[in-house]
């Protein structure tokens, strides 16, 4: 029976595989046949023309699917369901018709597939067997049935596929997440056919498929809601640049290759980045929503009227800017729509439209240079008269002209300059925490005097340039919109990942970006690692506009071998216990755990020595440091491994740069003193959750006393 089965279901992969390539030639020949086509003709032949190149080149791309298997599954349906009796499905990355039209691969977010996912024995949804299907390199090498019949002996709440299910979970990690479109449970797949438009919390400890389900949800609503997410598009958010890369791959494999993802500070790059504020008041000062006020009024500042009277040269005339009319220049300018820099333009007419005025009439605001004494007749260019004044032209045509002219004056442009400056966010930023009065007149009654001292920065670089940080980017964003009076790129639905920590400015630059409460957030409350630590859920997604939502969690974890799980259930009993559920534990795998005694004077020593093991090892590995460690400069890290960067099979961090990520392989450096004592438990749970198989800590003699019990359970 296994033969037979098996036998067909390896051919119908091949002629599935066959078919896959018959479509590629085809498509590729009818854009060449487009591409060939004569140049010229018709505005529509034109149109037509590219629409074929375009629309062929998105599905090539979708046919890509590189290593990827192209069918994982079958779902036998029995005589009795009502819409699909005794109907057979294979189901697979993407969509397949044979040479007559009719489907040859079901792609796995279609309505159809659902059973594949979600059926069980106590609610088979109308199949009477399933399939799954081990495929590599286009061939069946594996599969597994799984029979929906009451006598068929599996428990009602059985894992789907455990067979591939396990495979997969016991596979060395590479050094980007592959996809789990093969192997997505009931409990995730319920969560990834969530409708769009309610915003979604999913909330899970490390391990229980969050990033999956977002990275997968994220495909299934590009799939069902294709009309409107095609046009309004589709951003995901997560915690650093590491975690965007390790993510990077997972889309495209799921044949959806247009998804913005980007970390939360790449929502606005800044010229000259380092990384996130090491010092943890600085960061929760710049995340705290005050700063949208300071940067408000900073902007305000900058709006100044003139103290004493300018004068500017123009023609045979000087025109004189008295602080009178920049006063209403710039009440105007603040009376006006849009932002800073584009109600600029009404202080130049107002004041422009004066001076001509006067100009033209012999007004109190122009002064002839003779006046003035010699020393200043040079600075008057003698040729330079009224326009000429033709008989059709009207007193107000001749007045505009004369404003037109004032204006594109240097002299003039660099007196409005001092009235109302022209700004980048960059500009305002570093004029702003560059001078203590401009950080108190904008921060009165708001800062103290010791968070006007956080905020001040040290002086530039060689360069002249600031290096700003990740919560400077945000801050930047903010004042963008204030400058520009443009809207950032606004999405139709917004998923964040490692959600917890998002602060209050960050929620602001998410909620600019989504067109409405169409969130997908995921977190774990006990990985909160940054100043804004021991929220709920309600005050987390509150500043992004989300008042009310669907909070579901996640209970079962399908990452940690069960002594790297039994050893972060203590770690999270500490860190939350209001939140430390005893959680299940599929992996039947026991793992490595070792403890070893390090002095922190032979720290680097035992690191190298750890660095050869871990890379000999199949898979990824990961050393972990404290925050601030001397050892994570580029240098040491060179010295140590020979490798920087997540694109080998060892990553070298501290634990908040590895958030949402997995590897075979972790070794904590100085486990229990990865950061400030309030926030070490914290690290040291986010750091032991990151492992698949082989975890090794690193301690001093002199531990913690946390750490002493936690290890001694």
């Amino acid at each position: 029976m296994y033969e037979e089965i098996f036998d067909a279901e390896a051919a119908y992969v091949a002629l599935a595989y066959q078919r896959l390539e018959q479509a590629r030639l085809a498509i590729e020949a009818a854009m060449k046949e487009a591409i060939d086509l004569p140049r010229g003709g018709t505005h529509q032949s034109r149109l037509e023309r590219d629409v074929v190149v375009e629309s062929s080149l998105k599905r090539l791309e979708q046919l890509d699917i590189g290593e990827h298997p192209l069918v994982f599954g079958r779902i036998d349906f029995g005589p009795g369901d009502l819409n699909h009796a005794g109907e057979v499905y294979r189901i697979g990355r993407l969509s397949l018709n044979d040479a007559a039209g009719d489907p040859m691969v079901i792609d796995w977010r279609a309505p159809v597939s659902e059973p594949f996912y979600r059926a069980t024995v106590a609610n088979p949804m109308g199949l009477q067997g399933r399939l799954h299907l081990q495929v590599v390199e286009g061939v069946l090498t594996g599969l597994e049935w799984e029979p929906f019949a009451a006598e068929a002996g599996r428990e009602p709440g059985a894992a789907v596929g455990r067979a591939a299910l396990f495979a997969a979970l016991e596979r060395p990690r590479s050094s980007e997440m592959l996809d789990i479109v093969a192997t997505i449970q009931a409990e995730q797949d319920d969560l990834i056919r969530r409708p769009l438009g309610r915003a979604l919390v999913v909330e899970g400890s490390p391990g229980t498929g969050k990033t999956a389900v977002a990275l997968h949800r994220a495909a299934y609503l590009l799939y069902t809601y294709r009309w409107r997410l095609e046009r309004q598009g589709l951003l995901v958010i997560g915690p650093s640049t590491g975690f965007v890369a390790y993510v990077r791959s997972v889309l495209p494999s799921l044949g959806e290759s247009g998804v913005d993802v980007r970390s939360v500070s790449g929502l606005r790059r800044v010229e000259s980045s380092r990384g996130a504020e090491t010092d943890s008041e600085v960061s929760r000062l710049k995340g705290d929503l005050r700063m949208a006020t300071l940067i408000r009024r900073a902007i305000i500042d900058r709006e100044r009227p003139l103290r004493e009277p300018v004068g500017i040269p123009f023609g045979t005339r000087l025109l004189t800017v008295t602080p009178s009319l920049s006063e209403r220049a710039v009440a105007s300018g603040r009376s006006g729509k849009g932002g800073h820099n584009q109600r600029r333009r009404i202080v130049e007419e107002l004041i422009a439209t004066a001076l001509a005025k006067d100009y033209l009439e012999d007004g109190p605001l122009v002064q002839l240079p003779e006046a003035l004494g010699a020393n200043v007749v040079s600075l008057f260019d003698p040729g330079a008269e009224l326009p000429v004044s033709f008989p059709e032209e009207t007193g107000e045509e001749v007045r505009a002209e004369v404003a037109l002219q004032i204006r594109r004056e240097v002299a003039f442009q660099r007196v409005i300059e001092r009235i109302w400056p022209t700004l980048t966010a960059e500009e305002l930023l570093g004029d702003l925490f560059s001078y203590p009065a401009l950080l108190r007149s904008a921060g009165k009654r708001l800062l103290s005097e010791r968070e006007i001292g956080l905020l001040l920065i040290e002086k530039p670089d060689q360069r002249g340039k600031i290096a700003w940080s990740d919560e400077d980017s945000l801050l930047a964003d903010e004042a963008d919109r204030l400058l520009t009076g443009k809207d950032a790129p606004v999405y139709g639905h917004v998923v964040i990942d490692e959600a917890q920590d998002v602060s209050p400015m960050a929620a602001r630059a998410i909620r600019r970006r989504a067109s409405g409460t169409s969130f997908t957030i995921l977190g774990d409350l006990a990985q909160a690692l940054g100043p804004f630590r021991g929220r709920r859920w309600e005050q987390v997604v509150s500043a992004m506009g989300v008042k009310d939502f669907d909070l579901v969690s996640l209970g079962i974890n399908y990452r940690a071998p069960t002594r790297v799980g039994k050893l972060a259930q203590a770690l999270r009993g500490l860190v939350d216990p209001e939140s430390a559920v005893v959680e299940e534990i599929v992996r039947e795998t026991a793992g490595d755990v070792d403890v070893i005694l390090t002095a922190r004077e032979a720290l680097f020593e035992r690191i190298s020595s750890l660095v050869s093991a871990m890379t000999s090892h199949d898979g990824t590995a990961a050393l972990l440091l404290p925050i601030g460690s001397p050892l994570l400069a580029p240098a040491s890290v060179q010295a140590i491994c020979h490798l920087y960067g997540p694109f080998g099979n060892l990553w070298v961090s501290d634990v908040p740069g590895v958030r949402g990520m997995e590897f075979d392989s972790v070794v904590v450096a100085d486990a229990g003193s990865l950061g400030e004592e309030s926030l070490a438990m914290r690290l040291l749970y986010v750091a032991v959750t990151r492992c698949t198989r082989r975890l090794t800590l690193l301690v001093d003699e002199n531990m913690p006393s946390w750490l002493e019990a936690v290890l001694s359970g």
